[in-house]
């Protein structure tokens, strides 16, 4: 009980501290700006605005996601050992196995919550620029708002009480966003009058929670780094090696019958391919849930092995 009870305190820190640095407010920001401004900026396009627009949203959301991910959970770990707060924790009744995963799953769920965002901005782009006869302000002009006035409210917030701008600024846009979506779904779409649920691409969620479940990996991997680099090489190590996950079955595919090699990197690579299912909305068809099941169950083998091997490098760690 103590160890949950242990754990569960270290995960809300980290996830707090995680949202409280700028630069995740700076990419969130950056990220969501850009998805709701892809109906402006993408319109017009014979007859594949609401593709682009999806398929440019949801890399944005990924890649902005896994800067995210690697980035906190490098900065969750190596900052705590270079400042000597790790050395403080440690000193009272927490194994290192606790600390370590309390940290990875705090900024595990930092990474869902602006997941959550991020998919409800998309919801928002891909039902404002469905048509590339005309812009859906219903969805557009909500989605505007939100960002408007989470950055206001957190601005005046920070005037009058001196809190940080940064985590009020992001738990704003979390709330407003959604929000947006509701308002939104009240309005049918303005060519063929489709109204709620049909109004908006659901679909889009099932891709967005297979690519959450690969930004979990890239948690699990950044944070088993961390406990050897500082931010900057775990940051791009993550980057090239989902890099060439991505292209794994181009790369390994061809050479699985008759190389060792071939076969030992395409294990070891995460599959990124297998959480990138665009085609499936291309086909207007929800993902089975049974391909869902499967793909978590990869996904939290592949993270428990980063971690296992994660926990074993933090135990033989020196913390001064």
């Amino acid at each position: 009980m103590r160890a949950a009870v242990q754990f569960f305190a270290i995960a809300r820190l980290a996830a707090l501290e995680a949202i409280r640095r700028p630069v995740f407010l700076l990419v969130s920001l950056s990220v969501l700006a850009g998805i709701v401004a892809l109906p402006l900026l993408l319109n017009y396009t014979l007859g594949d605005s609401a593709r682009i627009i999806r398929d440019s949203a949801l890399a944005l959301y990924f890649v902005g996601g896994l800067l995210l991910a690697a980035h906190a959970a490098g900065e969750a770990l190596s900052r705590e050992l270079r400042r000597g707060t790790a050395a403080a924790i440690l000193a009272k009744p927490v194994s290192r196995a606790v600390f370590f995963l309390a940290k990875a799953a705090g900024v595990g769920a930092a990474i869902f919550l602006f997941s959550v965002a991020a998919l409800a901005a998309t919801l928002l782009a891909v039902r404002a620029g469905a048509s590339d006869l005309r812009l859906d302000w219903a969805a557009a002009v909500p989605a505007l708002l939100a960002l408007v006035f989470a950055l206001a409210l957190a601005g005046t917030w920070n005037h009058r009480t001196r809190r940080p701008f940064t985590s009020a600024a992001f738990f704003l846009l979390l709330f407003f966003l959604p929000l947006a979506v509701a308002v939104s779904a009240f309005f049918p779409t303005p060519l063929d009058h489709l109204v709620f649920p049909a109004n908006f691409t659901w679909a889009i969620l099932d891709v967005g929670l297979l690519l959450f479940f690969c930004l979990g990996m890239v948690v699990a991997l950044a944070a088993a780094l961390a406990t050897r680099l500082s931010v900057t090489p775990v940051l791009l190590i993550c980057a090239g090696f989902f890099l060439f996950g991505l292209m794994s079955d181009y790369l390994f595919g061809p050479h699985l019958a008759g190389s060792l090699a071939a076969r030992a990197a395409y294990a070891v690579l995460p599959n990124v391919q297998a959480f990138w299912l665009l085609d499936a909305l291309d086909a207007a068809a929800r993902i089975p849930v049974s391909y869902v099941v499967l793909s978590a169950a990869y996904a939290a083998a592949w993270s428990a092995a980063a971690l296992a091997l994660g926990i074993a490098s933090f135990r033989q760690l020196e913390i001064a």
